[in-house]
């Protein structure tokens, strides 16, 4: 009885954690359809994105893995906007720079996510891993890409 209540106490856990992924890739989808520039690309993007977080939402796994990927894109096009807001001091008083704000902050706890996950699903698509060897790595590629994304601010600190 016990093993059963803790069992379905994280399954419990892991559905409000994915629901909550869920909902900020929508937020992050609806948000990406107003950034500025041309709508083929980004459009397509937020598609998939939304395909991804309905997947999510729907209980199956692969979702991340999409929400993943289509947020990465979707981040291409609006980090560089956030980044020349806070670099030039521009205020948000444009639908497009608060809309690029929005999807930033509602696309980063996505790729969190992923970054969480993707060992494990690793683990599992090819088999055992050897975690002395993998974890600097893992560690590094992760400071690594929090220097490129912060490299923009650093100089505004």
């Amino acid at each position: 009885m016990g093993r059963h209540l803790v069992e379905t106490t994280r399954l419990l856990k892991w559905h409000h954690a994915n629901l909550v992924f869920a909902l900020l890739a929508l937020v992050s989808a609806a948000s990406s359809m107003v950034l500025p520039g041309p709508a083929g690309q980004l459009t397509g993007f937020s598609s998939v994105l939304l395909v991804g977080a309905l997947a999510l939402l729907a209980g199956h796994a692969w979702g991340i893995l999409v929400i993943a990927c289509a947020e990465v894109m979707i981040l291409g096009k609006a980090w560089p906007i956030v980044s020349s807001i806070i670099t030039s001091g521009e205020s948000l008083t444009s639908h497009g720079s608060a809309a690029a704000i929005v999807t930033t902050l509602t696309a980063l706890p996505g790729l969190i996510l992923f970054a969480a996950t993707l060992p494990f699903m690793v683990e599992v698509v090819i088999g055992r891993k050897d975690s002395a060897i993998q974890r600097p790595g893992e560690l590094l590629s992760t400071a690594a890409a929090a220097i490129w994304l912060l490299q923009p601010i650093v100089p505004m600190l």
